[in-house]
């Protein structure tokens, strides 16, 4: 089962395989079932499970499935120095569960649960892993290859990844060679085995080595109320609502995408919902995702025989109504009807479903027509790693999605997000969308993120409109557009489309705010801040005109080895960036900020540069920050004057050089260059200054 949220999914369109080519080879898992939360606990039933019983399996076969998947914590029930000895009497428990699922005509999955040391060090792991597989190997050799098949480790994630998964497995895998040369093995992706892991998985070259993953898309629906989820998604949450049919769609094309190019058929190894979810809508969803994947032959194993997603209630010794004929099999049960009623479409004038989300829509010009409140987006995109960050520095309600690209895509449309719009979207009517938003980090040429935005459908052909770039600077900013329909979106097709594969970026997007029938909602939506400080710091007033703008956050970031935290401080200014570089580069220049000139500078001009900082940590032999200061071209070649290093202290201090500027940069042409690589350290940067004096103060020297 999952441990941790994964929402990732990606847009492809539809094709059809190619007629005449080779069935892909895959095993022959057919309906299969998890003996879940019984012998992959520290203790037999240590999670509240039930015991296996023999009979459990004539029970299992008789319902008409034909696997069982059996996962076994073998991490807790080995010894930790070489030779790693399984304890005999664990070893043989699980050998009695399998010929008695063997008996009862079943075929088996044995799978490695839980071994958490192979996730948090994968390859200083691997010997003592290796060494368990090893006796696995022999006490099962005998057994028959058609019904008895070895899953070498279930989920892997944290540093477990597929980098590093061939490196990792092999030594197990060829202990199991040394005495099953022909046992069907099966291996899963990073990320928990997540759908999306297939589009990174490198098997090895085996012809008896089968892949996996897992489904339990969409996270927010099947875990609603899990309480081993941190965050726990909310409950409440229906199945077969925004993209959840699209998603479903997009998901398929994924494993045929995957057959056309490995020719190997994944099975899908765990998929289920959680008890919380009333069972009308679980047997609703395995409803739909038996009818997506099964005409491609994949075979499903549901989880979880009994317990936390259970098909079957050993307590009333029955099968759940329904569930058995949602996934195909026999079934004279009925699933209870439905509780809950459909929603009514928002329309203008109706109350909002919350008192908070009433007053903010009373705010509001128009009518607000989403839930700014939910972070319960559809992401989509292999390239992308999405995460929930908080913090109380982020406006509009502390919280924020973190979206990470590891690369490039072809279209920027390769990767985003969709925030679901409650209401149908008015051909000719008006809507504005704005939300907060800052660029951790990007690779593209001016260090700012790429935002795409547009109101659209979320179903092929996927038509929209009000297309928008938006350039998104470091700090955090509320950003709006607004466009006029030029076509109709039926109610549960309508999303505010982010695109974010633009740029090989880092990005966070927080509150968004969907508003219809208006053309501006920057101003209500803004939250009040404090009044803004002076133009300029006491020790400044008076001393020249200004040539940047101090309040300008949006530099210009660069540096693979370091990354950039905006941050509030409580000096003057109120708001600093947090440079922290892992290691010196050869030069200084290879890490830093470039802090943008507004009005040109003349030969001759005198100039006063004042930087407040402070230096939090440093691996320099004095402990103080090394800050490369220069005045330059904003593009190459670079030409530059006033070249200074400012050693900076553990403690905030305004720093002031002076000097006569020996080059001319005309207007919108010009930098301040801080450069941060000079040591492995983390400064803290507040406002910057730079003045054109009007003549030469006396003690500054250059």
């Amino acid at each position: 089962m999952k441990k941790a949220m994964v929402l990732i999914a990606a847009m492809t369109c539809l094709s059809l395989p190619a007629a005449g080519l080779a069935a892909p080879r895959g095993l022959p898992v057919g309906q299969c079932i998890n003996m879940g939360n019984s012998l992959e606990p520290p203790t037999e039933t240590g999670w509240g499970g039930h015991a296996i019983a023999d009979a459990d399996f004539a029970n299992i076969a008789g319902a008409g499935f034909k696997t069982i998947r059996l996962p076994v914590r073998w991490d807790s029930h080995a010894a930790k120095n070489a030779p790693y000895t399984i304890e005999p009497a664990f070893l043989a428990r699980v050998k009695h569960v399998v010929g008695a699922a063997q008996a009862a005509g079943l075929n088996v999955i044995l799978d490695s649960h839980n071994f958490e040391s192979m996730h948090s060090d994968p390859i200083g792991s691997a010997p003592r892993f290796a060494g368990i597989w090893k006796q696995i190997g022999v006490a099962f050799a005998g057994q028959p290859t058609a019904t008895l098949w070895f899953e070498l480790e279930n989920e892997p994630h944290d540093k477990f990844t597929n980098a590093n998964l061939l490196e990792a497995l092999s030594p197990a895998l060829a202990a199991v060679r040394a005495t099953n040369p022909d046992r069907p093995v099966i291996i899963g992706g990073e990320y928990w085995s997540g759908i999306d892991s297939l589009a990174t998985l490198t098997l090895p070259d085996d012809p008896n080595v089968y892949p996996t993953f897992h489904y339990y898309e969409p996270f927010q629906f099947t875990h609603q109320g899990a309480e081993w989820v941190d965050p726990s998604p909310p409950l409440g949450r229906a199945y077969g609502i925004g993209d959840d049919a699209e998603r479903l769609v997009r998901d398929v094309q994924k494993i045929r995408d995957y057959t056309a190019r490995t020719g190997l058929l994944p099975f899908m190894g765990e998929t289920g919902a959680h008890t919380t979810v009333p069972l009308d809508q679980r047997v609703q969803y395995h409803a739909a995702v038996t009818k997506a994947f099964a005409p491609l032959g994949v075979g499903m194993c549901m989880w979880a025989y009994t317990n936390t997603f259970p098909f079957y209630d050993s307590d009333k010794k029955a099968w759940l109504p329904g569930l058995r004929g949602a996934v195909g099999l026999p079934d004279a049960t009925t699933a209870p009807a439905s509780a809950a009623a459909s929603p009514a479409p928002v329309a203008a004038g109706e109350r909002q479903p919350t008192a908070e989300l009433q007053a903010l829509d009373d705010s509001l010009p128009g009518t607000l027509i989403n839930d700014p409140s939910a972070l319960d987006w559809s992401t989509f995109g292999t390239i992308m790693k999405s995460k929930i960050v908080k913090s109380a520095d982020i406006p509009g309600g502390g919280a924020a999605m973190q979206f990470t690209l590891q690369s490039l895509g072809v279209a920027a449309y390769d990767a985003g997000a969709n925030v679901p719009i409650r209401t149908a979207l008015r051909g000719k009517g008006d809507y504005v969308a704005a939300f907060w938003a800052r660029t951790v980090k990007s690779d593209a040429p001016d260090g700012k993120g790429r935002i795409g935005v547009r109101f659209q459908q979320n179903v092929a052909p996927y038509a929209g409109f009000g297309d928008t770039v938006l350039t998104v600077g470091s700090e955090w900013r509320l950003y709006e557009i607004a466009a006029t329909a030029d076509r109709d979106v039926p109610r549960g097709q309508a999303v505010l489309g982010l695109q974010l594969a633009g740029a090989r970026q880092t990005v966070e997007i927080g509150q968004v705010i969907v508003v219809e029938g208006a053309k501006s909602i920057r101003q209500a939506a803004a939250p009040a801040v404090p009044a803004a400080d002076p133009e300029l710091p006491p020790q400044l007033v008076g001393k020249g005109d200004l040539l940047n703008d101090p309040a300008n956050r949006d530099w210009l970031l660069y540096g693979k080895k370091q990354v950039a935290k905006a941050t509030t401080t409580n000096v003057y200014g109120r708001v600093g960036t947090l440079l922290t570089v892992s290691a010196a580069g050869t030069n200084a220049y290879d890490a830093g900020a470039a802090v943008p000139l507004r009005d040109g500078i003349a030969v001759g001009d005198r100039l006063r540069i004042a930087i407040l900082a402070r230096t939090v940590s440093a691996s320099t032999p004095d402990g103080q920050g090394k800050l490369t200061i220069r005045v330059q071209q904003n593009g190459a070649p670079y030409d530059g004057f006033a070249d200074n290093i400012l050693v900076v202290g553990p403690n905030w201090r305004l720093y002031q050089i002076g000097t006569t500027a020996s080059l001319a940069l005309a207007a919108g042409k010009g930098q301040l260059a801080l450069h941060t690589a000079g040591a492995a350290q983390a400064i803290e940067i507040g406002p910057v200054y730079v003045l054109r004096e009007g003549t030469p103060s006396a003690g500054m020297g250059e």
